[in-house]
């Protein structure tokens, strides 16, 4: 999908699929969204602005992209910066926690899955700090 012109037609962003979790806000958008409507007209149906369908296709854009980046395999740039994140939520212990993830995922490990098992690992209070962290580095 890409950003629609002030009267262009709008698409869904690349990698963006109804499987897709996204924001009730931009998926009522992006449900009028089929390559064939106006931007007008995708207003219309969704009951919105012109100005908020070019919103919606951007955040869907967005959360896409973060989609296709946490199925991605962890390389050893997203591991650092993982281990980075986890470091500055519960100190120097937290290298060994990814560590141990990673040991216990194996190869071909998906961003997603370390993720998951890393924050399976912290209090709640430490998972939102974490998530903080992450979002900052742009990963979450």
């Amino acid at each position: 999908m890409t950003a629609p012109q002030a009267a262009g037609v709008p698409s869904w962003p690349p990698g963006l699929t109804g499987d897709t979790p996204l924001p009730f806000a931009v998926w009522r958008v992006l449900h009028h969204v089929d390559g064939v409507r106006g931007v007008a007209e995708v207003a219309q149906l969704a009951r919105t602005t012109p100005q908020e369908v070019a919103a919606a296709v951007a955040q869907a854009t967005a959360w896409a992209s973060r989609a296709t980046q946490r199925t991605q395999p962890v390389t050893d740039a997203s591991a650092q910066a993982v281990t980075e994140c986890v470091i500055a939520v519960v100190g120097p212990m937290g290298e060994f926690l990814v560590d141990d993830v990673l040991d216990e995922l194996g190869g071909g490990a998906t961003l997603s899955a370390l993720l998951s098992r890393v924050a399976a690992q912290l209090s709640e209070a430490q998972v939102q700090a974490f998530v903080r962290h992450l979002r900052a580095r742009g990963i979450a």
